[in-house]
């Protein structure tokens, strides 16, 4: 039986960026919450951006934040913080390569240097978002650098980047123009762990749903565990199951089906 559902939300729910849900999905969400099923909202968007996203049902589901670094739920809230010294470094690194910039994200509010994104994920996402003269002074407790990239991101940072970084925090594309930073250990998969052995719920009982890199963690905590057919090969090959996509509503579909009894 399945005590907790879990999945991403661009690409896997929407395309990038938007911000109108399926009205479906409430309903949906709902009666898996009268039967007393938890529902996580795992996503590299800030939390306020992810209530307005499920607005309608805001108060019945758990936020897994800037990709698993910000918990909260109605009893529980964490925010991995980053040491300011490895946050600066990283964003010197990032800050030399043609065409990047950064965003800092300390889970109630992200931090921006350029007007362009600033606009883009305030009015396009719904974020709180500050813009500053300089990110270097940023003095909030940071859980979250995202290197952000017009293009492609993952190939602009490129592999010096990821050799350099790879070891000692947790990088991993979180979208075509986004690559995330954060403390290392800290991802998805680790924070929906933290609820499993909080409610004592096993991966058997655990359903859950992605796209991108940043799933990949989450996905292996769950035995039901669905890539949408959008996904990146290296999604599907991790997850149990491949669902129909997100322009397809292959998330809805499954829940749905969940729900008769004709799945898990």
């Amino acid at each position: 039986m399945i005590r907790l559902i879990a999945t991403d939300i661009d690409g896997t729910l929407v395309e990038e960026a938007a911000m109108n849900l399926n009205p479906e999905y409430f309903d949906v969400i709902r009666e898996f919450r009268k039967r007393g099923v938890l529902f996580v909202a795992a996503s590299g968007r800030q939390r306020k951006s992810i209530e307005r996203f499920f607005e309608p049902i805001k108060d019945d589901i758990i936020f897994l934040s800037e990709n698993g670094s910000c918990i909260t739920s109605k009893e529980y809230k964490h925010v991995d913080v980053m040491d300011p010294f490895i946050v600066k470094s990283i964003m010197e690194d990032a800050m030399e390569i043609p065409g990047c910039t950064c965003a800092l994200n300390d889970g109630e509010t992200s931090y921006f240097d350029s007007e362009m994104l600033y606009r883009h994920m305030k009015d396009d996402y719904g974020y709180n978002a500050v813009m500053v003269e300089d990110l270097f002074k940023v003095e909030a407790g940071v859980c979250k650098v995202s290197v952000f990239h017009n293009q492609n991101a993952e190939d602009a940072v490129g592999k010096e980047f990821y050799d350099k970084w790879g070891g000692r925090i947790y990088v991993a594309s979180a979208g075509e123009k986004w690559v995330d930073c954060m403390n290392l250990g800290v991802n998805k998969g680790s924070s929906l762990k933290r609820f499993q052995e909080h409610y004592n719920i096993s991966a058997d009982e655990t359903l859950a749903f992605g796209d991108n890199i940043n799933d990949i963690e989450m996905l292996k905590r769950a035995a039901h565990s669905f890539a949408v057919a959008n996904a990146r090969d290296e999604v599907k090959e991790a997850a149990n199951f491949v669902t129909a996509s997100n322009k397809e509503d292959g998330v809805l579909k499954v829940l749905k089906a969940v729900l008769k009894g004709e799945l898990c």
